[in-house]
């Protein structure tokens, strides 16, 4: 069995400069959790992998390509590999979500 707490997982140097934690990494998967404080976001970017990202808390807008979503818990976002994407905390208190990434 794995068991992993997310304030005790290794947090991951990154571009956007937020708070994420990487929770598993095998081979053909991964899963990051990621905290935005209000205002913070993942700027545009690509992954070489399909990505799905999970909402745990808070609310954010999400935008893939060219389509734009607005996100709150429980709500899930597939992003596909190679298409720029980018998330920001449209909350006024903390958003955070998992993301899970498949080879």
């Amino acid at each position: 069995m794995m068991v992993t707490n997310v304030e005790e997982a290794k947090r991951i140097e990154n571009p956007h400069g937020v708070d994420v934690r990487k929770l598993l990494a095998m081979e053909k998967v991964s899963v990051l959790h990621v905290s935005l404080k209000p205002g913070e976001e993942l700027k545009k970017h690509s992954t070489s992998v399909d990505a799905f990202l999970y909402v745990l808390k808070g609310k954010g807008v999400v935008e893939v390509g060219e389509e734009r979503a607005e996100v709150k818990k429980g709500y899930l976002v597939y992003l596909p590999r190679n298409i720029p994407h980018s998330v920001s905390n449209a909350g006024s208190m903390e958003m955070s979500f998992l993301v899970v990434k498949v080879v």
